[in-house]
């Protein structure tokens, strides 16, 4: 928010004061002065044709609040869905630390490295649980990709290679996530000591490429031939948006997986961000000189990955809660000018035996007729426009006929109840006292 913002903002809204107080100058303009003076002052029934442009204008009022409201609709049931998305680990309680040893070509040195830091991080109190990749899950900065070979299924030369996302892990990470293991072992420190020729996959990866039996499989990751020793369950790696993808895991001491940062995921029983400064100390008695590049906590993460979609959903929830106070207010101001430029005619119906409900009734049908043609025009123009949220969605359809149903149905309740007002005010009209102020 900004002067340039601001002034935009009285711009638009003098111009549209000025642009609606000139319309009965118009019509007035375009009338005769003859027929002017024949128009009754104390008339019994009031011209239609003056109230057409208020109830077009409310029936435009309407039919905005609908589409906004219809909007925030999907992205409300969108934004539920995503929430209820399992991101396949556990982020409750877990703290996310960055640790950068830069461009250091010796792999050995930096697994040694490595380690020292994570063993010191996991004598910081309040540590139940820690491992380490070179990429997290939900915000994967560092992942790598690459295609493979499968010994078993040897591929023909003009067959396009399978691809896959790979990651190195240490020992203790899949626990410290609570990735569930699904078969073969886990990842032990050994495993990078002894630079092992070995490597994990998700069970998307042993569905997709494997037949569903990947354990005793060796695949053949950067001209290295590694033996598959065991499947881990799935987790969502690029946002919980994006579907799971077929995932390799090996231990850090495999060159083909970057190592210039590795993020220490920690388990914690207490407030997580509270150990941060513990844990720069813990680094410090290793490499002082060696920086953190990130202190956060998984779901300040996770959130993180899903900003976009509640932002978007803030502002359509403000701009349609907005527009249906307008629609609302509008068309009890409108129900009640007609109402108080009919009290006459009202009288005269009293008069002549019209029963209170019968008033009641008229006045109803007339708000809610206008209501229901802002409805229509709203569920027209939102079909055509809500076709441009498809990218914002996430499985739900832009024309999701419930949100649409729904939605009309509250347009028209709140209708309703902004004329009974008005036409209880009409029903109560005493023909006597209407008339006279007639004469």
């Amino acid at each position: 928010m900004d002067a340039r913002v601001f002034l935009f903002a009285a711009v638009l809204s003098a111009l549209t004061a000025l642009a609606l107080g000139m319309l009965p100058s118009v019509r007035l303009a375009r009338r005769s002065f003859a027929s002017a003076i024949r128009e009754p002052g104390r008339g019994v029934t009031a011209g239609r044709d003056r109230h057409r442009v208020p109830q077009l204008l409310i029936v435009a009022q309407v039919a905005m609040a609908l589409v906004l409201l219809v909007a925030s609709g999907l992205m409300l049931r969108s934004a539920v869905r995503l929430n209820a998305v399992d991101p396949g680990f556990r982020p409750d309680g877990l703290l996310v630390v960055g640790v950068s040893l830069g461009d250091e070509r010796n792999r050995a040195r930096a697994v040694t490295f490595y380690h020292q830091v994570l063993d010191e991080m996991a004598r910081v109190p309040g540590v139940t649980a820690i491992g380490a990749a070179s990429s997290l899950p939900i915000a994967a900065t560092s992942l790598n990709g690459t295609s493979f070979e499968i010994r078993s299924r040897p591929r023909p030369e003009n067959q396009v290679p399978p691809f896959t996302m790979y990651n190195a892990v240490t020992a203790g990470y899949f626990e410290t996530l609570g990735v569930p293991l699904l078969a073969g072992r886990a990842p032990d420190r050994a495993d990078a000591d002894n630079t092992r020729p070995v490597a994990w996959v998700n069970h998307a990866f042993e569905h997709q490429f494997l037949g569903g039996r990947a354990i005793g499989e060796s695949i053949q990751l950067q001209n290295t031939w590694l033996e598959i020793v065991g499947v881990v369950g799935d987790m969502r790696t690029m946002g919980l948006r994006e579907p799971v993808r077929p995932m390799v895991y090996v231990p850090p001491s495999n060159a083909a997986a970057g190592m210039d940062v590795l993020y220490a995921v920690i388990r914690t029983g207490s407030l997580a961000a509270s150990l941060a400064p513990a844990l720069r100390a813990a680094v410090d008695g290793v490499n002082a000189s060696v920086p953190l590049t990130t202190v956060q906590t998984m779901p300040e993460i996770v959130a993180a990955s899903v900003v976009q979609a509640s932002f978007t959903l803030t502002l359509l929830a403000i701009a349609a809660g907005i527009a249906l106070a307008l629609g609302v207010v509008g068309l009890y101001g409108a129900i009640s000018y007609i109402v108080t430029d009919r009290t006459a005619e009202i009288g005269i119906r009293v008069a002549l035996g019209a029963s209170p409900a019968a008033v009641w009734a008229m006045v109803l049908r007339q708000g809610l007729g206008v209501a229901l043609a802002g409805v229509a025009v709203g569920l027209w123009v939102a079909s055509l426009t809500t076709r441009l949220m498809g990218s914002l969605l996430f499985e739900i359809s832009p024309r999701d006929p419930i949100t649409f149903a729904t939605v009309a149905c509250v347009i028209l309740a709140v209708s309703a109840l902004a004329t009974l007002l008005p036409a209880r005010r009409a029903a109560a009209v005493d023909p006597r006292t209407a008339l006279r102020s007639q004469g």
